[in-house]
């Protein structure tokens, strides 16, 4: 089951290098960097083209989380 753990971590560094290539886009054009630092407050304007990509990178590490877990609750715990 070491490719579990392989997909697992490849979906969750692959997807976070998706989000901060969205928050590279975002900074490259409007070079607001302290809006990305402050994510918490409702500063960043994405555009159609960086949202997508942003939720494409958040959906891999989600992805990553679930193999987690269920590679922990079926094969290690069980």
């Amino acid at each position: 089951m070491d490719w579990l753990v392989q997909l697992e971590q490849g979906a969750l560094a692959i997807g976070a290098f998706i989000v901060l290539f969205s928050f590279a886009l975002y900074i490259k054009r409007t070079g607001d960097a302290k809006a990305v630092i402050f994510f918490w407050q409702k500063r960043l304007q994405l555009t159609r083209q960086e949202f997508i990509v942003n939720r494409v990178g958040l959906g891999l590490m989600i992805i990553g989380v679930v193999v987690r877990l269920i590679y922990h609750t079926f094969f290690i715990g069980g």
